[in-house]
């Protein structure tokens, strides 16, 4: 049996899981933001869930892909209520302390249901412990496997940004993504005008890199050594040349062959990072420079397979 670890909104999780139908390989998906499922009990040897009225110890399966979390606190179906605030914390400006606290209880269980599954399961595509890329250091990573990268600083002052121009920023980590009730929330990678004025004095801490002038981007996805990659023409549609997913529909997308050598080097960051699945992000300037940006353990790929035919899901299914 196969586990798969996701949310119940990921349509790539969803289109992988078609494919293990028709390979008639048995599976179980537990998705961490919608609870469907309860956990009874957990030890060295056993994670017990109850599921559609069955108890399975899921340490018990074969193969596990960790997408996304698989977990949350609904699993245990239990909320803490007011009234139970009120025994301990007396005021209400205090209780914000325990849901600080019963969270941080959480991050510790989920950690040992993760090692158990990591440890446990003869074989893994993706982990929970890798989930979670730091930007800064996977560019200092690239440099030394030899890969290009753009110039970066960090800066919290709009007088630190000296004389440079041609300037855009981005998330140190993931960017803003938010659904709201009413209002839907993005952020993306953004210029900023070579007077600066556009900043305040001072601002929170800012990833901060001179602008390439790009001749095309590069969405290479990764996965067990294998390399895909995919050309973005985003200078084809002023609105996404800074940014291609402002105007992700609009544009063309081809299959494209990558040189040996940049294709080796992307291989050795991943094994030095200790990834074995991933989305990676690169541009090719106008001097025909190949430079990386960076990785997304988790990213998005089912787009770039159907414009390109490269029937990822079948492949990863297949790996399962």
């Amino acid at each position: 049996m196969i586990l798969i670890l996701s949310r119940s909104d990921d349509g790539s999780t969803s289109k992988i899981i078609d494919w293990l139908f028709y390979q008639r390989k048995t599976f179980i998906r537990l998705n961490g933001n919608k609870s469907h499922y309860d956990i009874l009990r957990i030890n060295d040897n056993e994670i017990m869930i109850s599921i559609n009225g069955h108890e399975l110890n899921i340490l018990m399966v074969e193969s596990v892909w960790y997408r996304r979390n698989g977990f949350g606190q609904s699993s245990f179906r239990y909320n803490l209520t007011k009234s139970e605030l009120k025994t301990v914390f007396k005021k209400e400006t205090d209780q914000f302390y325990v849901y600080n606290q019963i969270k941080d209880e959480f991050k510790v269980l989920f950690e040992y249901l993760y090692y158990l599954i990591e440890t446990n399961v003869p074989k893994a595509l993706g982990s929970y412990y890798k989930k979670d890329i730091n930007k800064l250091i996977t560019l200092n990573q690239a440099k030394n496997v030899g890969l290009k990268v753009p110039q970066s600083f960090i800066v919290s002052e709009r007088s630190n940004l000296g004389g440079h121009f041609g300037l855009i920023t981005k998330a140190l980590k993931d960017g803003v993504y938010y659904r709201g009730k009413e209002y839907d929330y993005y952020s993306y990678t953004e210029k900023i005008s070579d007077t600066h004025d556009d900043l305040p004095i001072k601002f929170l801490p800012s990833l901060v890199q001179i602008e390439i002038k790009k001749k095309y981007e590069l969405r290479i996805f990764f996965l067990k050594g294998e390399v895909f990659s995919t050309v973005i023409f985003s200078q084809q549609n002023k609105n996404a040349t800074t940014d291609f997913r402002k105007e992700g529909h609009s544009v063309r997308y081809l299959p494209f062959a990558l040189p040996f050598e940049i294709k080796e080097k992307i291989t050795l960051l991943m094994a030095n990072l200790g990834h074995d699945i991933g989305a990676v992000d690169m541009i090719v300037d106008q001097e025909d420079n190949y430079i990386f940006l960076e990785i997304n353990p988790g990213g998005q790929f089912s787009y770039y397979s159907d414009m390109c035919n490269y029937n990822l899901e079948k492949k990863i299914a297949e790996l399962l």
